[in-house]
């Protein structure tokens, strides 16, 4: 639902907002949805800030308003023109495409272009025993960012899918080890962080017990689970964490696991999982040829309410970006004013079977 940069200037925002409160964790309680009060946790400002937000996007548009428009018009619109642009753009879901899989615009209204093979692995997921139940998406950062949109739109017609989203954000990866990442992973799905397991002095032994742990919490659940890890890169990621994302890999090819949990990591090295090359679906995301900006940009402008002539729109969206468009950011920029200007784009698509 949120861009890198809108969720940052969100985060920073709400920060700002609930480390001068009496107490920061009532302060977002109140603004959160009933739904979702129970499962904020404790914490300090900044860890119950990013959950906050997690619980909101997780929850999408099940709620009317969406509870991130509620958390942002309760806490942060009156103080930022931005962010009312932002919830404004959030308040009303758009109409979905009969097949999710095949959007090009999600449900969070922003783009997604090309990216077949990251379509048609994760496709593959809802399968009971997917012959790749780990997808690694490498490549551009801003190519990689909406990956985790794209999950949050092919599950929404889903409620018995659901997906675990945890971002690391830049130079975060040194305060973030195995036992913050499985905190983080079970109390997302609403379990207790309280309830970890004990460090132990053989760190293969203990990182094993974590991820028994996160498991656990989701065998729990009346849900399956797609665990969602961005930003786990070389340069951040510390060793014992990349154990612990290793050995969780791992877990999802046996056992009930491999019956109801999946993976996706974006911006990851994949030569340190230790699984067999065929286990793992592997997309670098590329620059977008202009035919592919040429047919998202048809179908944008097919549902505006009245005719509109698309070779000048779509060269004003191309300008200076070349062909194809290696400028991803700048393109996602530019297709979400389209997106936002025309209205509502897509047809209706019913549930799942």
């Amino acid at each position: 639902m949120l861009t890198d940069d809108e969720r940052h200037l969100v985060t920073a925002g709400l920060l700002r907002v609930v480390a001068l409160a009496t107490s920061p964790r009532q302060t977002l309680v109140v603004a959160l949805h009933e739904t979702l009060q129970e499962r904020l946790g404790e914490g300090e400002p900044r860890v119950l800030v990013e959950r906050a937000v997690d619980l909101c996007l997780e929850d999408g548009y099940r709620q009317d308003p969406p509870a991130l428009v509620h958390l942002l018009q309760t806490l942060l619109v009156a103080l930022d023109p931005e962010v009312e642009r932002i919830a404004s753009r959030l308040r009303e879901p758009p109409p979905e495409l009969d097949d999710p899989f095949d959007a090009v615009v999600l449900v969070s209204k922003l783009p997604f272009l090309d990216r077949q093979s990251t379509r048609a692995a994760l496709r593959q997921f809802l399968q009971r025993t997917p012959l790749q139940p780990v997808v690694v998406v490498n490549g551009p950062a801003h190519g990689k960012t909406f990956t985790g949109d794209f999950v949050d739109h092919v599950l929404s017609p889903w409620p018995k899918v659901r997906h675990c989203r945890v971002h690391l954000e830049e130079r975060q990866g040194g305060s973030t080890g195995p036992a913050e990442l499985a905190s983080d992973l079970v109390a997302t799905m609403g379990g207790s962080p309280a309830s970890a397991p004990p460090a132990n002095t053989n760190l293969d032994r203990w990182v094993q017990d974590l991820v028994n742990w996160a498991l656990s919490v989701a065998n729990a659940s009346d849900c399956s689970w797609w665990f969602v890890l961005d930003g786990f890169n070389a340069e951040e990621l510390r060793p014992d964490t990349q154990l612990l994302i290793a050995k969780l890999a791992k877990s999802l090819t046996t056992g009930v696991a491999r019956e109801r949990h999946r993976l996706v990591l974006t911006d990851f090295d994949r030569t340190v999982l230790p699984l067999q090359p065929g286990l793992i679906a592997v997309e670098t995301t590329a620059p977008i040829p202009r035919a592919s900006v040429a047919t998202a940009v048809a179908q944008v402008l097919s549902r505006a309410p009245a005719p509109v002539d698309p070779a000048p729109v779509l060269e004003r969206v191309l300008r200076d970006l070349g062909d194809p468009v290696s400028d991803l950011r700048e393109l996602g920029l530019r297709l979400t004013d389209l997106i936002a200007s025309v209205g509502e784009p897509l047809p209706a698509r019913p549930g799942p079977p």
